[in-house]
């Protein structure tokens, strides 16, 4: 998934940003707000939850780049820093109301006005899928890459927590391995064996429901078959 690049350094977006610069600011909240509200949602499934802790964390940004109170200092690793910052949000906003985020509904219950801006999840899906949206599809083939999409979606709502943690911070998020380490603050190469196994098993979840679907479309076709050859 690609990402449109700020026009300065980040380490100088982010000085400016700490001397008050509006104009810094609107170039961070537009680069990186649509990612972790992308991650929140999908992680919460929650619209209103992921938009209020996107500001929330963007709050906290603001309150640890000054770099002479001792806050954040840029050192190449703002993007997970910000990431730990939504996800440790998310966290002990579970923790204070005593429930578990509910496992991720990728479908149309999930989205919102924000969709349009981000595309985050969608572009993701269909990478996954078949490599990248293509305009110029044939509309037939894109029925198939549609089913397929729901396919995904119904096999990623099957792992576990800590697989579709992995799987957002990786797809929906757009973080490179080496980001989601410095963001789980885990050594690379747990999460690399993290991160293959969950596509594993996302692999294996949706080729058995794949199966499952071709012997259903049999069974239906036997059935729809039948009355005519007993006619």
């Amino acid at each position: 998934m690609g990402r449109k690049p700020l026009e300065l350094p980040i380490e100088q977006v982010l000085r400016q940003a700490a001397k008050g610069d509006a104009q810094a600011w609107r170039r961070l909240v537009e680069q990186y707000s649509p990612r972790v509200y992308g991650l929140l949602v999908n992680q919460c499934r929650d619209k209103d939850l992921a938009e209020e802790l996107t500001q929330a964390a963007f709050v906290k940004v603001v309150k640890k780049i000054n770099h002479s109170q001792g806050g954040y200092k840029e050192t190449g690793r703002f993007d997970a820093w910000l990431f730990r910052i939504a996800m440790n949000g998310l966290r002990d906003e579970m923790r204070r109301r005593k429930r578990q985020a509910r496992p991720t509904d990728m479908g149309p219950a999930a989205s919102s006005g924000r969709d349009e801006q981000t595309g985050s999840w969608s572009v993701a899906q269909q990478s996954i899928v078949s490599g990248g949206p293509n305009p110029s599809v044939d509309p037939a083939e894109q029925v198939v890459k549609d089913e397929q999409i729901q396919q995904l979606q119904a096999a990623i709502q099957q792992l576990s927590p800590a697989d579709q943690e992995i799987i957002h911070l990786r797809h929906s998020a757009g973080l490179s391995f080496a980001e989601i380490a410095d963001t789980l603050e885990q050594p690379l190469g747990t999460v690399l064996s993290r991160g293959h196994r969950a596509l594993g098993k996302l692999k294996k979840l949706m080729t058995q429901d794949q199966e499952t679907s071709r012997t259903n479309k049999q069974d239906t076709d036997l059935d729809n078959t039948a009355p005519a050859q007993l006619a």
